[in-house]
């Protein structure tokens, strides 16, 4: 009879350990924003690219925004979602979740990238710190939670394709098929939001990653002839489908910041 008790209590504190975790949403999707600061179009065309990603490469990257971390700090809540939606492969646990609630009146900005066992070598902490705090939060500090997400989405899926090395180091830029329409997200953002940038430069408030860099070079060579898809005002007019969550488990890696 002790054994069941103390098996329930068990139990009840694994429950509640997740209580203040989001359910994900229905039907189940990559880009998961609760709080409500990402720009529509954007967040359909990040949604797309991360698909196919987890196509071709079986790994899982979810964004998550939320306004409040409800008393926790940024990485447990990361981990916690990453283990109760079962991010990533069983058995591979290959998922990352990009964790960012916004600066509001709960207090100060803060951003993590959490990642599963099996891609703590090619996203160790030091490299997870850096695209947080070197590609997104730059863009944070001015309120464009957009770009920053969708820049640091890109940093992290490049990582994971041994591309991307911190510091501006990459490696092999285009070589992979999934760069398409990752390339034409940020086409799309710097056309939407063209106006507001050209004010920040004039006050010297710019600023241009180099995802934003490589994808105005390669974009001519890299649709030229290669087709792809359209795009409305509804979002892609086509593209793969997410069947949900593998069940992967995290082991405490990855890294963050605030502002």
């Amino acid at each position: 009879m002790r054994g069941i008790i103390i098996l329930l209590l068990l139990l009840a504190g694994v429950v509640g350990s997740y209580a203040d975790v989001p359910e994900p949403m229905s039907p189940p999707r990559l880009v998961n924003d609760y709080a409500k600061i990402l720009e529509e179009r954007m967040a359909a065309s990040l949604e797309d690219s991360l698909r196919m990603f987890n196509i071709h490469e079986s790994t899982q990257v979810v964004v998550v925004t939320v306004g409040s971390l409800e008393g926790e700090d940024a990485s447990s809540y990361a981990y916690k979602i990453g283990e109760k939606w079962g991010v990533g492969q069983k058995g591979k646990n290959n998922g990352v979740v990009i964790l960012v609630k916004p600066k509001n009146q709960e207090g100060r900005g803060r951003a993590f990238i959490a990642t599963g066992y099996g891609l703590e070598e090619r996203l160790p902490d030091a490299l997870c710190s850096q695209i947080v705090n070197d590609v997104m939060i730059p863009y944070f500090k001015r309120n464009d939670y957009t770009r920053g997400v969708a820049a640091g989405a890109i940093a992290v899926m490049r990582a994971v394709q041994g591309e991307y090395k911190g510091s501006g180091q990459t490696e092999g830029e285009g070589m992979f098929p999934y760069l398409i329409p990752i390339i034409i997200i940020i086409v799309i953002l710097l056309v939407v939001f063209s106006s507001g940038d050209k004010g920040n430069n004039r006050r010297g408030g710019g600023h241009i990653t180099d995802d934003d860099f490589v994808a105005s070079i390669l974009l001519g060579s890299m649709l030229s002839g290669k087709g792809g898809r359209s795009h409305s005002s509804g979002g892609w007019s086509s593209g793969p489908t997410f069947g949900g969550f593998g069940g992967g488990s995290f082991g405490g890696g990855g890294g963050g910041g605030s502002w």
